[in-house]
């Protein structure tokens, strides 16, 4: 698996509070995994003249899709119809509204178990302007185990800040009194986003999944 950490730890505070003396601390890691899987909502529409011409077209759409889904290695399980409709066309001309016939829509629903040919199927989608992607999420096998891979680093990280304040306020870091987890977003790209640059696999995978994961701890300070 490659990966790209970074760790950013943040000092919160060294309190006494009714003698109760702590250090508390933000350990923050953030990786980059290779994304293995994906899950898709697909909108396919056609309209026509009449409602039967429209089902037709549909259902030529819909099989053209399964026959380009098959060609690139995919079951045919990873493509299944949600639902479908038809229903009347229109578009304005100006502030008039003009029929255009009958549209019949379906939504696919669409789960990967491999991204070899993916690009390829992206190509194919982005070609034909009957298809529409509604929703869109990668996902990596490995993803779950660098989550808690990340939330032992993240408390390691704050520990070690822990110690270091510690000793500058001339006490010894005590047991664990408090630990959370905490929601953060994933920075938008061009926001600054911090890397490791010196990790050569960073930016390698060529569909990455970002994990970010940030803990708050709580330390006992203890006299040294």
């Amino acid at each position: 698996m490659k990966t790209s950490i970074t760790l950013v730890l943040t000092i919160l505070a060294c309190t006494a509070l009714a003698g109760e003396r702590f250090v508390s601390t933000i350990g923050t890691v953030q990786r980059e995994i290779p994304a293995d899987r994906l899950a898709m909502n697909l909108e396919v529409a056609a309209t026509e003249k009449t409602i039967e011409a429209s089902v037709a077209s549909l259902d030529r759409l819909l099989e053209e899709f399964g026959a380009q889904v098959a060609k690139l290695g995919y079951p045919a399980a990873a493509v299944a119809v949600k639902e479908r409709k038809t229903q009347k066309a229109w578009e304005w001309e100006g502030q008039k509204k003009v029929p255009l016939g009958f549209s019949s829509s379906a939504m696919l629903s669409l789960n990967l178990p491999g991204l070899t040919n993916y690009s390829k199927l992206l190509s194919y989608i982005g070609t034909h302007e009957e298809y529409e992607i509604r929703w869109m999420r990668m996902s990596g096998s490995a993803e779950g185990l660098a989550r808690r891979n990340a939330i032992a680093e993240a408390l390691q990280a704050a520990r070690t800040k822990a110690i270091l304040l510690a000793e500058e306020g001339g006490a010894k870091l005590g047991k664990l009194l408090e630990v959370t987890e905490e929601e953060v977003e994933l920075p938008e790209e061009g926001t600054g986003r911090i890397r490791n640059v010196g990790d050569p696999h960073a930016g390698t995978a060529a569909y990455p999944i970002e994990i970010l994961v940030r803990v708050r701890a709580k330390f006992e300070l203890n006299d040294k």
